[in-house]
């Protein structure tokens, strides 16, 4: 069962604003038990301990407290917060939820769970189910979900976990602009602030691709900052300009979400000499992310079928995995890479019937349901799948 949209959603984001502080995060398969894993309840962020707890746990010691769960339009319910400290674990759980809960928890995997505390024991609990729903929520506040969660207290975001080295660099890159540049400037400036940083490190495909979207992402924070900061200290005059603003700055975090993923995947896919079109070009006016080898082989019949591949970019494709289905007629077997964070079985069940395999980055496949991590792709893996084809 799930909670009734949109004004679920926006009730969520006025609860977030009115108390201030929240913790939400994507729900993994070892959330709902899909992993074969023997740990019980959602998994907890250390970085949040103080949403939950007035006291950080201590190694060595478990500590456990009950809370009231309040979901809109269900009777409230006890849940159970665990520290674990003793013996090699050191990890928050929250057990007693889903078998109370009004959700079926197997459905769950890729929606966003959010906890905002009333109190230290009275909590409100939303999930949203959709794309839209999670994006707008996550744009309201800024947050990226690269690291599966994020914490937000009072502004203050912990959601990405940089050293302290590229935070300096970050902040002195973003005083530069003193306007917002295009995407495909801002993800050129990501790699750049990164290979700076770490140019002695080498870093596979799938570790480079999420390091770039999540420097990215704190460029682009950053440069915001400095742009808006005026009206970080002037207080507006009229409600107008207050809701003009508002909405520039949510349509621009999310036209930027929205190409980030493309530009990082077509330089990483260039460094490695592998011929495409990008965008592609295929039946009528449909524009493929990606066609290999390229537009010209596509529209050349009597260049063979198999040679072909298509490649889907899309940075969650929970419900929009759907979209690339009819966007290359002489491609049967599509390629869909992206960062959504594990889908429920039913949905994976659906893309493997319509003969789509997902590219996922490495250290997301631990996100999924047990049973299905091996069918998942790493970016390395379609890299050497295109180079075989065409080297």
């Amino acid at each position: 069962m799930q909670q009734n949209n949109g004004g679920n959603l926006m009730s969520a984001i006025e609860a977030a604003k009115t108390f201030g502080r929240f913790y939400c995060k994507v729900i993994s398969a070892n959330d709902v038990d899909l992993t074969g894993g023997h740990q019980a309840g959602i998994y907890i962020a250390k970085q949040a301990w103080n949403i939950f707890f007035e006291k950080k746990g201590k190694k060595g010691e478990n500590k456990d407290k009950f809370i009231k769960i309040y979901i809109d339009g269900y009777i409230p319910f006890d849940s159970r917060v665990i520290y674990y400290g003793k013996g090699t674990r050191n990890e928050y759980r929250l057990t007693r939820f889903w078998n109370q809960s009004p959700f079926h928890k197997e459905e769950q995997v890729g929606n966003l769970i959010i906890f905002i505390p009333v109190d230290q024991e009275n909590f409100k609990v939303w999930i949203l189910d959709t794309e839209e729903e999670i994006e707008l929520f996550l744009n309201t506040f800024s947050l990226s979900m690269m690291e599966n969660h994020a914490v937000y207290d009072e502004g203050n975001i912990k959601d990405i976990d940089l050293s302290e080295k590229i935070e300096q660099e970050i902040e002195k890159v973003a005083a530069l602009f003193h306007d917002f540049p295009e995407t495909v400037q801002l993800a050129e400036t990501a790699r750049t602030v990164h290979k700076r940083v770490y140019k002695k490190k080498s870093f596979s495909p799938d570790q480079i691709l999420l390091e770039w979207v999540k420097t990215e992402y704190n460029v682009f924070r950053a440069i915001e900052k400095n742009v808006y900061k005026d009206y970080l200290t002037i207080p507006f005059n009229d409600l107008e300009t207050l809701i003009t603003v508002a909405n520039s700055v949510l349509n621009r975090r999310k036209s930027r979400a929205g190409k980030s993923l493309e530009h990082h995947v077509d330089f990483l896919l260039t460094s490695f000499n592998i011929p495409f079109s990008h965008p592609g070009k295929s039946e009528g006016n449909k524009k493929p992310d990606f066609l290999f080898p390229s537009n010209e082989a596509y529209a050349n019949f009597s260049f063979p079928e198999k040679d072909l591949i298509f490649l889907g970019v899309k940075t969650t494709c929970k419900d929009r995995w759907r979209q690339i289905l009819n966007e290359a007629d002489r491609i049967k077997e599509k390629h869909l890479l992206t960062l959504q964070q594990g889908i429920s079985p039913n949905q994976l069940e659906e893309m493997e019937t319509e003969k789509v395999t997902l590219v996922v980055p490495k250290p997301y496949h631990s996100f999924y349901p047990a049973t299905y991590q091996h069918k998942l792709w790493t970016i390395e893996k379609f890299i050497r799948f295109a180079e075989e084809k065409y080297k």
